[in-house]
């Protein structure tokens, strides 16, 4: 039992910032395994040819290949806390980080390394179970985000079982309704609402959608 738990912890930290031969073959299959949110978040995005727009928690850079195709004449930067991730989305973008188009940076959603109102449009996949402070990470992405731009944070808060039943995971559905939503409309947000996202494998999704 003990071995299990170190094991299942150690493949937690690696979710959170993942390094090493391990940390890359959990991000490749993060890619193939959250594919269809990605494409729902970045759908729900609504992105234009023109729109500057930030990843936070890019992984291996499956989601900022995907944005910088429909910011075709803007430009798509991310952050992310993990050094092997970075190196790992630079070559997935290589091409589009020549011509300028995209930028890849490490850092925390918790003091975000960009100007006041610099983005469009801002996406974070996954990343809501990290954040070490919510309200924090909400005025930071108030902070960046311009007048009239959208921000989507996509997240799983259930299980779909064998009976084909949700299974609703307390922990995250509470990070959800007392912080995020609540941190998001204290912050200033003008528009707030969620949307049901696919059910990818046997997980259900949800996107907190924020305009300012």
């Amino acid at each position: 039992m003990k071995v299990k738990q170190r094991l299942e912890g150690m493949w937690d930290q690696q979710h959170y910032c993942p390094h090493g031969i391990v940390g890359w073959l959990v991000s490749e299959q993060m890619v193939r395994q959250h594919r269809p949110e990605t494409a729902w978040t970045i759908n729900l995005l609504d992105i234009q040819p023109t729109d500057t727009v930030l990843e936070v928690g890019f992984g291996a850079g499956q989601g900022i290949k995907s944005a910088a195709v429909k910011a075709c004449h803007g430009y798509v930067m991310g952050i992310d806390l993990s050094e092997d991730m970075l190196r790992a989305a630079k070559r997935r973008n290589a091409q589009a980080i020549k011509a300028k188009q995209v930028v890849l940076s490490h850092g925390t959603i918790t003091a975000l390394p960009f100007e006041d109102q610099q983005f469009d449009k801002i996406m974070t996949i996954h990343t809501v179970y990290f954040w070490p402070e919510p309200s924090r990470a909400v005025s930071e992405l108030y902070r960046v985000l311009k007048p009239d731009g959208r921000v989507v944070i996509t997240l799983s808060t259930g299980k779909i079982n064998a009976r084909g039943e949700v299974e609703v995971w307390s922990p995250f559905q509470s990070i959800l309704e007392e912080q995020v939503v609540p941190g998001m409309q204290r912050e200033g947000f003008q528009v707030v609402h969620l949307e049901q996202g696919p059910n990818s494998r046997q997980y259900t999704s949800v996107a907190v959608i924020g305009e300012k």
